[in-house]
């Protein structure tokens, strides 16, 4: 059984993202770039640096809803794999292909994006296990949460269905409605099955919890949210409170 520290810890474990520091030399030309590995007596003008990329030859990533791609594709495999999986999809430019693009040419069939989805889904489903939310435990077919709440699991597909929706990665906006408080408003709606009618316009706005959101949907499908549509699992994260909706630049001062 997963207590709700163990899932929050796990959590924040799949969703750290690498942190870049920058120094300062110290010397008479300031912020010059320099080798981690160069000795200190170096001069700046004898490293080599690759030249900069050239703008607009090619797609170098793609960002419709966070963390999917980093959750879901090559989740447990391992450097070089997991780069070249993770380029695959993100030098993906046509959205026609999107849900086939090939993530592994070596495997037998060439894996692509929608079964890769669905087969790391499975373990953001059981991070709810013993958590206390509503949903049916598919190998108990006891309530409490676990495998088999996720939004859209069934018995037949699996995580089919749910990875062919977030394979679509586009934010899906409806501009006849007049708030935007909800992430993924429009996608719920579809995730059960017109269950929950979006009454939110969608989209992706700064104050939208998305990682609370994607993770509740994936680890309890609806039951993952409160009757106010709030996200009950959590990645231990504190939101910002120097964000706003409206005035550029929407986020605080630098930290």
């Amino acid at each position: 059984m997963m207590n709700m520290k163990n899932l929050t810890t796990i959590l924040m474990v799949l969703s750290t993202s690498a942190l870049i520091s920058c120094g300062d030399d110290e010397k008479a030309t300031p912020d010059a770039p320099k080798s981690i590995d160069a000795p200190a007596d170096v001069a700046i003008d004898a490293l080599t640096f690759p030249a900069a990329p050239t703008l607009g030859t090619s797609q170098i990533d793609r960002l419709g809803r966070p963390a999917v791609n980093t959750a879901l594709n090559a989740a447990f495999n391992d450097d070089p794999l997991k780069t070249a999986k993770k380029d695959a999809y993100n030098h993906a430019t046509d959205p026609a292909t999107w849900k086939t693009t090939v993530l592994d040419p070596a495997t037998t069939p060439p894996t692509t994006v929608v079964p890769e989805f669905a087969r790391n889904m499975g373990a953001f489903d059981s991070l709810d296990q013993g958590s206390g939310l509503m949903g049916t435990n598919m190998t108990a077919n006891t309530p409490g949460g676990g495998c088999g709440n996720a939004a859209l699991f069934s018995m037949t597909t699996g995580y089919g269905q749910l990875a062919t929706v977030l394979s679509d990665d586009r934010l899906y906006v409806d501009t006849a409605k007049s708030t935007c408080n909800f992430y993924l408003s429009l996608e719920v709606e579809v995730a059960t099955g017109g269950g929950v009618l979006h009454s939110q316009c969608g989209g992706r706005t700064p104050t939208h919890d998305v990682i609370d959101t994607s993770y509740s949907l994936l680890a309890a499908g609806f039951n993952g949210f409160n009757n106010m549509l709030q996200p009950l699992v959590h990645d231990g994260v504190v939101a910002h409170t120097d964000i706003t909706e409206d005035m550029f630049p929407f986020l605080g001062a630098a930290h």
